[in-house]
């Protein structure tokens, strides 16, 4: 992994990989967060990727792609703690296997350049035809969100826990929002985004980037950028009373959602030794979650914990028959006193570094995986997998159950099921 400047608040990560017949290049900016920024940046990636200056629409774009051996186009928009992340990217051939020779990844990087920095704008305003279908398919994925219940349940226990934070606000904002946007807001945000966010452009290829590189240093250094090399996160910190909300819905299956927060502290170890205690807690079949609420207890179908490392918070969620309700949150905080009071075994721990350290190897099996890494540490100094599964490693029983005694249970969401109306 080499890091470098292409200008001011945007930075190149070369990844040397010759696993892959595919090179990718992804260009991610990190911005602050809002309700109307989000949205904004929701549909503007919509936006952006359904056509250009050059390929007026989404048919001209995709044979663009055909003609670059099958490229594709990838990314979305993302919660990243405080933050959202926009990413752009692209995926290609790597120039080593092109039939004749051909160096198509300066082609791939002129596409992708051109997908950000020369959108189809006509008169200072996006194509209307363009802006009013995504602003329509924008919506549709926010009413969409509803129909999946675990994930559901799990934003709504986030948006509850992070009430007055950034991190509160929902994949893509609201409908409202959504509806209320304009295309100028768009075009506005579009022009701050390319001014202020912090840019990690990742190349993962066999050969060298400096020419991707350049292509970008081209497009970035006219502009009026003055961006800090910031996270804006800030861990959550559990305040009161812990929160109850019920909702009631047609459903077959209740979720049960706990929303924790723990000390876990400002060092790369410390944040290794949180996970190994969320996956001791709640991850694979070794956890005290799965053994006992779910295997002996038989309380629900299935009961996890997952990590947000950059909120310092856990979500414990489950789904269970609603008459479990009461037993299955004694259940899962019964298991967390089990760690806390030290009732956790060297093989416990064990088990779970060795699944997270497998986890961590499988990020180099794929470009896309790889990519999603060097995205996460792009705050961590250039942390690389190697580095941190020696953090994991170096993870013991005692460290495990100094982060449990830290944990306060926050907030408590349940979605059951709503009462069939009696017409008779």
């Amino acid at each position: 992994m080499i890091i470098s400047e292409i200008a001011n608040g945007v930075e190149g990560c070369y990844i040397k990989s010759n696993k892959f017949k595919t090179s990718s290049i992804s260009v991610n900016m990190f911005i602050p967060a809002n309700e109307k920024a989000v949205s904004a940046y929701s549909l503007l990636y919509l936006i952006l990727t359904d056509s250009t200056k050059d390929y007026p629409d989404y048919t001209s774009l995709n044979k663009a792609l055909k003609n670059l051996y099958n490229a594709s186009l990838f990314g979305g928009i993302q919660k990243f703690g405080d933050m959202r992340l926009v990413k752009f990217g692209i995926s290609v051939l790597d120039d080593n296997f092109t039939l004749f020779g051909e160096t198509i990844s300066s082609k791939a990087a002129d596409l992708l350049l051109g997908v950000i920095f020369n959108p189809l704008i006509e008169n200072g305003k996006f194509n209307n035809r363009v802006f009013e279908n995504n602003k329509r398919i924008l919506i549709d994925q926010i009413n969409a969100q509803i129909n999946e219940k675990r994930g559901y349940a799990i934003s709504n226990t986030e948006k509850a826990m992070f009430e007055g934070e950034p991190a509160s606000i929902q994949n893509y904002g609201t409908v409202k929002t959504v509806e209320s946007l304009t295309n100028e807001d768009i075009v506005a945000a579009h022009k701050y985004l390319l001014q202020n966010a912090f840019v990690r452009i990742n190349v993962i290829s066999q050969n060298k980037s400096e020419k991707v590189f350049d292509r970008f240093k081209e497009y970035f250094l006219p502009l009026s950028r003055n961006v800090e090399k910031k996270n804006f996160t800030c861990f959550h910190k559990t305040k009161g009373e812990v929160k109850h909300l019920e909702e009631k819905m047609n459903v077959t299956q209740g979720k049960l959602c706990l929303g924790f927060s723990f000390d876990i502290g400002e060092t790369r170890q410390s944040v290794a030794n949180a996970a190994v205690f969320v996956d001791v807690f709640g991850g694979g079949p070794y956890s005290k979650l799965f053994t006992n609420v779910r295997e002996k207890q038989s309380l629900c179908y299935y009961c996890a914990a997952r990590l947000n490392s950059k909120k310092g918070t856990f979500i414990v969620d489950s789904g269970i028959l609603e008459e479990n309700k009461q037993k299955a949150y004694d259940g899962i905080l019964e298991q967390l006193e089990q760690i806390k009071s030290g009732n956790i075994t060297e093989d416990e721990v064990n088990s779970s570094k060795i699944a997270i350290a497998d986890t961590l190897g499988a990020y180099n099996d794929q470009t896309a995986t790889l990519d999603s890494w060097y995205v996460l540490s792009t705050f961590n100094d250039g942390e690389t997998i190697e580095d941190y599964t020696k953090l994991i490693k170096n993870v013991s029983v005692s460290d495990v159950i100094k982060i449990a005694n830290s944990v306060k249970l926050d907030t408590v969401y349940f979605l059951g099921k709503a009462k069939e109306e009696n017409n008779d």
